[in-house]
């Protein structure tokens, strides 16, 4: 807990100093900036990037399709997901990493919604990616004998349990205008779990982490 304490006083003591930037968080920047921009886009533009399952070859899908989103509602949503998550553990990430994660993320969680998932025909948004980061983040909590990590991994297990068994949220749904895609939330875990361990194998010492 401690250590998130000092993660979150340090994003917020560099948001308010530009110049501290690491490449990794201007990289940061850019990436919020594109999902942004990608929001933006022309329908005839964003048709071309979702996930789409009757066009498997066109294969770049994979991964657009988690960078767009349904309205304004879906996308802060996410953002706001996604700074929260980097605030608990952004210190474990490298640029390498972090889109080596993103990248590896995004096609893994699409490769289950086409083989597990066949009623979801299109599909939009970060939110399964982002229950893979969170996921990923959790198991290098505990690596690092973080109490709280356990807490995160368990109750994203319950939260995606808990969808299966109940069905999608109906006002969330209202809300970001799109049906929940409840399946990609748990391949985001399932995703996650698997790239945990490859992660927490490879992670380095957190004095090192915390030095990048």
């Amino acid at each position: 807990m401690l250590l998130h304490s000092s993660n979150l006083i340090l994003l917020v003591m560099m948001l308010m100093n530009f110049r501290t930037f690491s490449s990794f968080q201007w990289s940061l920047l850019f990436f919020v900036a594109l999902l942004v921009i990608l929001h933006f886009l022309p329908e005839n533009l964003r048709s071309v990037l979702e996930y789409h399952r009757s066009q498997p070859e066109q294969v770049w899908r994979a991964v657009t399709g988690h960078l767009l989103h349904s309205n304004h509602w879906h996308l802060v949503m996410n953002l706001g997901a996604l700074l929260l998550m980097l605030m608990l553990h952004q210190l474990y990430y490298s640029l390498n990493s972090f889109a080596l994660l993103l990248l590896s993320g995004c096609i893994g969680i699409s490769v289950l919604l086409y083989l597990f998932s066949p009623d979801i025909q299109i599909y939009v948004g970060l939110s399964g990616w982002l229950h893979c980061f969170i996921t990923v983040g959790a198991l290098l909590d505990i690596k690092h004998k973080i109490l709280s990590g356990w807490l995160i991994l368990l109750g994203v297990i319950a939260k995606v349990a808990y969808e299966q068994w109940q069905g999608p949220d109906a006002e969330l749904a209202k809300l970001i205008d799109a049906n929940v895609a409840i399946d990609a939330h748990l391949y985001g875990v399932i995703c996650g779990l698997l790239l945990g361990f490859v992660f927490v194998i490879s992670a380095k010492p957190l004095e090192n982490q915390a030095q990048r």
